[in-house]
């Protein structure tokens, strides 16, 4: 009889295609071996009790600003991957906009090498697709796949890596379609945002974050910027995502390009459907940009009905920490403060209070937050799924557990959440990455270093 390394017994485990399954997981090599019906025997050195516990795959998540290098007084490698492994997430992929940024070879191996010794998750990187000079050689590099902001302002909207012009971007999508790599874009018509500004400032309205979040969540400053990009992947090829898909005409013309057979996926981070109006109000910075649309209902079914229907591809964290000094300056000059929230530590739970309020099934949940993002980034069935095969990438859920949130207990270094006084129901209790326990109880058990680059795959 073979000797297994771990075997996960008692637990239901998520199976695709039939749901929570009463099986016994059996692990080695950092490998599922086998799923077993309960009482089957299998010789195992170390046996795990998940019994009233789910067992899900890892949050892959696709959209992590590490804040290394150049950033790291608020955020590095270890510090958002020991987040992410609290949080359920086990694989990240991060982002260009740091310092210097990842727009050549050679800034991109030096993050190779600094998240290499750090990262106890696995992890991906996305490079600057702004350099038409570097996006081939990045692509022999080992990229993940290309960033392209459209947005411009204070930093974390670094102008070096914002395009607006539709002909240059008809280039630089050419050029990164010839690598079959995918290119990210965070949406933005920064002409009308400008516009907009002017005139809710000429209205008498301060320039600070309430102001901020009505100006910039604007329905037509986004659905104007992806009707553009949409028209620009038919003609380029390009595999063109799209984040921060919270406008409801934008998710209109998304349905309609998936439809018409283009390559175009797009993913929604929670905060443009969990945060407020109350929540800026009363968080004030901390729920800045999205705590504001969500007094749009209209909005807010476009978002749930396509997080249902699939137009949505993926639910993505958007872990993007900076420090409360550099948040409060959105209360009087937001135009020219750092914006964006930490989201890792509490990941999972946050859609799994979706899934206990009957907002979301759980196979959608599993499929927007692990599956999905595997098969975007070639890494399906490797990764996001929990079959004969696949790594060993899991994380055990207490489904009935409620927890209060609040800034104790974090491992982001910028210390704070945007979900402080939330209940949450389901919480991870322990997360397996490769079948090593890396974090158990919100205790960090891996080692710096842990974690493996996992490239890109070519589509």
């Amino acid at each position: 009889m073979p000797v297994y390394k771990t075997r996960i017994s008692g637990g239901s485990v998520y199976v695709p295609g039939h749901g929570l399954s009463e099986l016994d997981v059996l692990i080695d090599d950092g490998v599922i071996q086998a799923l077993v019906r309960r009482g089957v025997e299998a010789d195992a050195a170390e046996t795990i009790d998940a019994t009233d516990h789910w067992v899900l795959p890892g949050i892959i998540d696709t959209h992590a600003h590490t804040r290394e290098p150049g950033y790291t007084h608020k955020e590095d490698f270890l510090t958002s991957s020991q987040a992410a492994a609290a949080g359920g997430v086990t694989t990240m992929f991060d982002m260009p906009n740091v310092e210097p940024p990842t727009d050549t070879v050679e800034a991109f191996e030096a993050k190779l090498e600094l998240a290499d010794a750090k990262s106890i998750v696995d992890w991906g990187h996305w490079v600057a697709g702004t350099n038409e000079d570097q996006i081939e050689k990045l692509a022999a590099a080992g990229a993940s796949g290309y960033k392209i902001f459209q947005v411009s302002g204070a930093y974390p909207h670094d102008p070096r890596l914002a395009v607006n012009d539709e002909g240059r971007l008809l280039r630089l999508f050419r050029a990164i379609e010839r690598t079959g790599l995918p290119c990210f874009v965070h949406p933005f018509d920064q002409s009308l945002f400008e516009q907009l500004s002017a005139e809710a400032f000429a209205a008498g309205k301060p320039p600070n974050h309430v102001t901020f979040g009505e100006v910039y969540t604007t329905e037509q400053i986004w659905a104007s910027a992806v009707n553009s990009l949409i028209v620009l992947q038919s003609i380029s090829g390009v595999r063109l995502h799209l984040v921060h898909t919270h406008s409801a005409a934008s998710l209109a013309l998304i349905r309609a390009a998936k439809q018409k057979g283009q390559r175009v996926s797009c993913a929604v981070d929670p905060k443009y459907y969990h945060l407020t109006l109350k929540d800026l109000e009363e968080k004030k910075g901390r729920a800045c940009p999205g705590g504001f649309i969500t007094e749009d209902a209209a909005r807010m079914a476009e978002i749930w009905r396509s997080l249902g229907d699939g137009t949505i591809d993926m639910i993505d964290g958007d872990h993007a920490p900076h420090t409360l000094e550099e948040i409060e300056v959105l209360e009087t000059d937001a135009w020219n403060a750092a914006m964006g929230s930490p989201q890792y530590d509490w990941h999972y739970s946050i859609t799994l209070s979706d899934v206990a309020a009957g907002k979301l099934s759980l196979r959608r949940a599993v499929e927007l937050l692990a599956e999905s993002p595997a098969r975007f980034t070639g890494l399906y069935p490797k990764k996001g799924v929990l079959l004969p095969g696949s790594d060993a990438d899991l994380v055990l859920v207490d489904p009935k557990e409620t927890r209060v949130l609040d800034d104790s207990g974090l491992y982001t270094k910028c210390g704070w959440t945007p979900y402080s006084g939330w209940t949450v129901t389901g919480v991870v209790t322990e997360t397996m990455l490769r079948g090593e326990v890396i974090a158990r109880d919100r205790e960090i058990l891996a080692k710096p270093g842990y974690g493996r680059y996992v490239g890109g795959v070519a589509q």
